[in-house]
């Protein structure tokens, strides 16, 4: 297999010394608007999410509106889309908004940033993702086995769900998907392809089954498969004798539920990060950043609809108040948690072949969100290696697929280090600090965005006629860097502060200040190996990579 140097010839040569790894990346441009809009889109909703998404939402939140708790949160994630419209624009590279943060600001805050944001990520949505994919993945093998006497359906479930079981599941998907990505941009476009296309089926029998079926039909199915543990009207019993007194509802509820219901539209600027490999970037990124976000909210706002017709409205506040508060009281009546999975094979049962359609749909079809999760993060490895802040050859790429293999091991290994504490220690408790960490790093390159034209006047020409417009001022990409620093500084603080999003850990906080430290530790490191051979890698981040 024939590799690209990672010694290369330098593009950008200042006072004689050759800064950048070599003069071009070494990928291709392979992706055009539709790919771009189907990762982003990937990133924002998956028929996997939907696993126990609604039951831990109206159980913390009874009575409250989601599509319009949905609409009202889509105002700063809007302001943070079209920021990212310009930083994709004016800088479309590999590790996208570390390459804007690092120019902007300077190479600490680019690495030390870009490293906290990847791995909050990373954390949440790969591995808290993956881990969520593995259980809908066991749970439903146990439910289909259990609907139609298969009993060795039911016993793959059953050890799938312990946790050697869930880890060796989660494992193996990493690994598909490390392969996945070594064979380079082409064969990750037609999983693409592929993939979404089972989930759009999946989506179509999901919501066909959810439309077509009323509390009744739930119920009867209910009891009849499962009565024999609890009734449907049981679980409502149980819920109400662990404290559950009713929905409140109202615009009340639905205004507190804002903070819970941001956590559905993250994910859609994460495409930026590949920007240095789609054709038209002009074109590309905006349709993907604003159409991922209107079909996040629409996606979810007509499943959650339909989930609410189909279950009953009461009863999934119940239910959902009874899972998230008291999942001792819920286990002691009930083996299965209520899972979209769960409710999809009791509202097809007894058609088999309709509820293997259902369940296969759900689960094949979700495979796009944690690959899309895994991937992407590769590109900053191959980003600061290229700005040889690490070593240069995770920016190695294969000659003839275009992909940064090492950059992949590098994930890859740090996906099965990450899988085995949360399987097997209290890391758990230090995801909860991941969702207040995703949130509130956008702050840092809303500020980049902020001092654009003091720090690079030049560069803002380039940018959308629009988004150099000036109002109160400033360009319109300065005042949108400062809505965004200031928007989620708040969503940070909301989170940070609702015991139901994120409660602060003495763990977590070391991990936080563990990857600063660690980050500031390699940069002065790696400036002072490559200063004693004749180099100042500050050159690097006068100017861009290239493509």
């Amino acid at each position: 297999m024939a590799i690209i140097d990672s010694n290369g010839t330098s593009l950008a040569i200042k006072m004689g010394q050759r800064v950048f790894v070599r003069e071009a990346t070494g990928l291709v441009k392979e992706f055009g608007s539709v790919d771009a809009l189907l990762m982003a889109s990937a990133a924002v909703f998956a028929l996997v999410f939907t696993t126990l998404q609604f039951p831990w939402f109206y159980g913390f939140n009874p009575g409250a509106n989601l599509p319009l708790a949905l609409v009202l949160a889509a105002i700063p994630f809007l302001i943070l889309m079209l920021c990212y419209w310009g930083i994709g624009v004016l800088m479309p590279r590999a590790g996208n908004d570390y390459i804007w943060v690092s120019r902007l600001l300077h190479p600490t805050v680019g690495f030390s940033w870009s490293a906290l944001y990847m791995f909050s990520v990373f954390v949440t949505a790969y591995v808290g993702g993956t881990a969520a994919y593995a259980y809908a993945i066991s749970t439903s093998l146990s439910i289909w086995g259990r609907l139609y006497g298969l009993t060795g359906l039911s016993s793959a479930g059953d050890w799938l769900s312990a946790p050697v079981g869930e880890l060796a599941l989660s494992v193996l998907l990493t690994l598909l998907f490390a392969v996945l990505s070594l064979f380079g941009s082409r064969a990750v476009r037609r999983f693409l392809y592929i993939f979404w296309g089972i989930e759009i089926v999946g989506i179509v029998v999901m919501w066909g089954l959810l439309a077509a079926a009323s509390p009744a039909l739930l119920a009867s199915n209910w009891n009849r498969v499962l009565g024999q543990f609890v009734t449907y009207d049981g679980l409502v019993e149980q819920a109400t004798r662990s404290g559950w007194s009713g929905a409140p509802g109202g615009l009340q509820a639905t205004l507190a539920s804002l903070p819970l219901a941001a956590l559905f539209l993250f994910g859609g600027n994460f495409v930026d990060v590949i920007a240095g490999e789609i054709k038209g970037v002009r074109r590309a990124i905006p349709l993907a950043l604003l159409l991922s976000l209107f079909f996040g909210i629409a996606y979810w706002s007509i499943t959650a609809a339909l989930t609410l017709k189909a279950t009953g409205e009461n009863w999934m506040y119940a239910v959902g108040y009874l899972w998230d508060n008291n999942q001792t009281a819920y286990s002691s009546v009930m083996p299965y948690p209520p899972t979209e999975p769960l409710l999809l094979a009791l509202i097809s049962y007894p058609n088999q072949a309709l509820t293997a359609l259902a369940i296969l749909t759900y689960l094949v079809g979700s495979a796009v969100a944690p690959f899309v999760y895994f991937w992407i993060p590769t590109r900053y490895f191959f980003a600061w290696s290229f700005d040889r802040i690490i070593p240069t050859r995770f920016a190695d790429v294969h000659q003839r697929y275009h992909a940064p293999h090492y950059s992949i091991a590098a994930i890859s290994g740090l996906a099965a280090v990450l899988f085995v504490l949360y399987y097997f220690t209290s890391w758990p408790t230090a995801f909860a600090l991941g969702t207040f960490l995703w949130g509130i790093s956008f702050v840092v390159p809303g500020i980049a965005a902020l001092l654009l034209p003091l720090r690079r006047p030049g560069l803002l020409e380039g940018a959308p006629g629009f988004l150099r417009r000036r109002l109160l001022g400033m360009p319109l990409l300065s005042l949108l860097g400062l809505l965004t620093a200031l928007s989620f500084a708040y969503l940070g603080y909301v989170a940070i502060t609702n015991p139901l999003i994120s409660t602060p850990t003495t763990l977590g906080v070391a991990v936080v200040i563990g990857i600063i430290l660690i980050t500031l530790a390699i940069y002065f490191r790696s400036r002072a190996y490559h200063a004693r051979r004749g180099l100042d890698i500050n050159l690097i981040f006068r100017e861009l990579p290239p493509e």
